[in-house]
């Protein structure tokens, strides 16, 4: 049965795409060279929330693992499947070998696989079997999920969906996993940071370096890609551009885009990119230009280089 999402929701993947093409585009330019929800009160023992969310979700996922060790299968198990558990928005899940889930907060969801409907999101992303491929390095897997409204763990809650990132190991064989919702608004602009600090450190093989990291905070948003953009869930443009200094568009989602002027693409307000980064909206460009109608990118510029990422409807598009 196919699911008929609503527009807010169509927001949602339009932002997971833009974080997925931020990354790519850097690939695509070095080409042309050569399960789970939230809140409750009780932290995971060890762990202490920091300012950054990913170092604390990988924090979580070992101390969970450090439970295990110390404490066995079943104690980890009864632990993480008691609500009291959860720490604000996250919480721990442990899957076997052949992916059945053994630990959730929601008893419904034990005994479950991955196989099956918990490792598919509301979209119809299959991240199962990304999470079967974790090994014990570790490997984000982002999908969109459900985040209990107001942090009410009941079937009253109002759900909203919104993209999550999950950090998942294999150890002794059996995954141990969290993960955060993301704020596409603060997530994109650190990425993108991230790409430029890399490229003025060592150019564009310092930055393929960071964004081919199978433990980077990017990892995992390939395959994601894949599929969003082989169904027709969204409408409009993604963009990972990276123009040079002559304003050249040097890497883009689309081929036909690649070795045309990013002015020509977003308009005179490229011309407001700062080496801080800064949001170019719709406001800022003139239609009669020929840009998009409806446009939200952040730029970088990386000594004349521009680094960025976002999402846009182009002129004609309903």
């Amino acid at each position: 049965m196919k699911l008929v999402k609503p527009y807010a929701f169509r927001l949602v993947c339009r932002w997971l795409l833009v974080l997925v093409v931020a990354a790519l585009a850097v690939q695509a330019c070095s080409n042309d060279d050569a399960a789970p929800d939230d809140a409750g009160p009780a932290a995971a023992p060890g762990a202490e929330q920091g300012p950054d969310p990913a170092e604390y979700t990988q924090q979580v996922v070992q101390d969970a693992i450090d439970m295990y060790e110390s404490s066995g299968l079943d104690a980890a198990v009864a632990h993480y499947s008691d609500p009291a558990s959860i720490d604000g928005q996250w919480y721990v899940f442990i899957i076997d070998g052949d992916g059945a889930l053994l630990a959730h907060y929601q008893p419904e969801r034990v005994g479950q696989s991955l196989h099956g409907w918990i490792g598919t999101d509301i979209n119809g992303y299959e991240f199962g079997p990304e999470m079967m491929s974790a090994d014990h390095n570790g490997k984000w897997v982002p999908y969109v999920f459900t985040n209990p409204a107001g942090g009410v763990l009941d079937d009253t809650a109002e759900l909203a969906f919104e993209l999550k990132n999950a950090w998942v190991v294999r150890h002794d064989g059996l995954l141990f996993g969290s993960g955060w919702y993301i704020s596409a608004e603060e997530f994109l602009p650190e990425l993108i940071a991230e790409a430029a600090k890399h490229y003025r450190s060592g150019g564009l093989e310092a930055t393929l370096a960071f964004y081919n990291n199978p433990q980077g905070i990017s990892a995992g948003l390939e395959t994601a890609v894949r599929y969003y953009n082989s169904t027709d869930t969204v409408d409009g443009y993604f963009t990972g551009i990276i123009a040079a200094d002559d304003g050249e568009i040097v890497s883009h989602i689309d081929p036909a885009i690649i070795g045309t002027a990013i002015e020509d693409l977003l308009g005179p307000a490229v011309s407001k990119a700062t080496p801080e980064g800064t949001w170019i909206t719709a406001e800022d460009n003139d239609p009669g230009a020929g840009g998009p109608d409806t446009m939200r990118v952040w730029l970088v510029d990386v000594d004349g280089t521009l680094i960025g990422g976002g999402w846009y409807t182009p002129n004609g598009t309903p």
